[in-house]
């Protein structure tokens, strides 16, 4: 504890012979390793504070959406498929979002300003949780605070890449996005608790969410970039202008074979706004939220993990065993006859989708230019968010009319769809083109 805090408290930025570590590192490489603390020497010092960052503002969004589902369905009385619509329509607005924001970032080369500006916007529409009589209400205050979620998530993803290089930029987003559900975990475990003590209060539960994020604007200021580290007293904007059309043609083939696979996979995931009502057949209501616990846990333990031997061993085969798992989450829900297997499918639905996001990210990187990161982040993140959409509000369909059986058997489909196109888009051998 003392060395993470250390590294927080010290705001730096890069390891100097950070390659010459992760080459050594891959010389005395075991399995154990991953319980040597260690490992963590050869992450950048920034990203324990971007972690941070993330932590809080985990919390206060989970805190919301592990009751949301709930709320909309038992106090505004929503039907599953709009529960999902509404799901599926504000994730695809802030993933719209994070493709300007990625661009501005590329464009100013200031990530920390865009941060600020998301988290004061998502700051604001908390409350709006607490008063909304309707699921309009809901859809808007969602909708805004998304619109928040997507200015800060592609710059602060741009921001890990940057601090980061090739040797342990898997480990780096495995880290910050194991971090960051810590914090949703403990988000859901507040909610529960306030949701046990004020006789299912939803309202407060979304009342208290605004604190977390006030912190994580606090953990904000502790983030430095490369220029602040260097000690420029400005950011100078070096980047040309990535809205051109003749640098978003420097997008290629390989480019967008991996932006076609990550949507076919993302067919198969659909709102886990769902999940707590699944659970609710098994459990009292004030505790069906605990699902999102073991997504979040499933998140915590896999995501630094694969991260980490992925960067050791391949992405592509880690990829690989995150679809696989995704497959197993399904079929626990479909079998589930007690809510142990609902909780199973929850940790390995949240196991494979924060990791294999991590995957997805960092093989982005090596197939574009350092001046395009943030641009190229958004992109992935805004093709993602369509087809969550459109997973979402075809799998509430499905929930509604034929039952949650068949919903999970949709996403299977597209599991085994991707898995058996990976090779197709996703060639084993490539060649790098980013920089450290």
């Amino acid at each position: 504890m003392v060395t993470v805090m250390e590294k927080i408290n010290s705001n730096g930025g890069i390891r100097k012979n950070s390659k010459d570590r992760g080459a050594s590192s891959h010389q005395n490489f075991s399995f154990l390793s991953i319980f040597n603390l260690s490992v963590f020497n050869s992450l950048p010092k920034g990203i324990f504070a971007i972690s941070l960052f993330g932590l809080f503002l985990g919390a206060s969004t989970t805190m919301i959406y592990s009751q949301l589902g709930l709320f909309l369905k038992n106090e505004l009385h929503a039907t599953e498929l709009k529960i999902a619509f509404i799901d599926g329509v504000v994730e695809f607005i802030a993933y719209v979002t994070r493709v300007f924001s990625g661009m501005i970032s590329d464009y100013f080369m200031n990530r920390k300003f865009i941060l600020y500006v998301g988290c004061v916007i998502t700051l604001f529409m908390k409350p709006l949780f607490a008063i909304a009589q309707s699921p309009l209400v809901v859809m808007i205050a969602q909708s805004i605070e998304r619109i928040g979620n997507g200015l800060q998530a592609t710059p602060r993803d741009a921001l890990i890449a940057d601090l980061s290089d090739p040797s342990n930029r898997g480990q780096s987003f495995g880290f910050s996005k194991s971090f960051k559900t810590v914090g949703g975990l403990l988000g859901t475990c507040v909610a529960i608790a306030i949701m046990w003590l004020s006789s299912n209060n939803y309202r407060l539960v979304f009342a208290c969410a605004t604190i977390a994020v006030a912190i994580s604007i606090l953990c904000l200021s502790k983030i430095k970039t490369k220029q602040e580290i260097q000690g420029k007293g400005r950011v100078e904007k070096k980047i040309k202008n990535p809205f051109k059309k003749q640098y978003l043609k420097s997008f290629d083939d390989r480019f967008w074979k991996l932006i076609a696979l990550a949507v076919i996979f993302e067919l198969s995931h659909f709102t886990e706004a769902l999940f707590p009502i699944y659970a609710n057949s098994f459990v009292a209501t004030s505790v069906a939220s605990s699902v999102s616990m073991f997504i979040s846990i499933g998140q915590i333990l896999c995501s630094f993990p694969i991260g980490l031997y992925a960067d050791k061993f391949g992405k592509e085969k880690f990829m690989k065993v995150c679809m696989f798992m995704m497959i197993l989450a399904n079929i626990s829900f479909i079998f589930a006859n007690s809510i142990f297997w609902v909780y199973l499918g929850a940790f390995l639905w949240g196991g494979q989708m924060t990791a294999n996001q991590g995957l997805f990210l960092s093989v982005l990187m090596e197939r574009v230019d350092v001046h395009l990161r943030g641009t190229a982040i958004g992109i992935y993140y805004c093709a993602v968010g369509a087809f969550y959409l459109i997973a979402s509000v075809i799998a509430g369909k499905i929930w509604t009319s034929y039952g949650s059986t068949y919903s999970f058997l949709y996403s299977i489909t597209f599991c085994v769809l991707s898995l058996c196109l990976f090779r197709f888009l996703l060639p084993a051998k490539r060649n790098s083109r980013c920089g450290a």
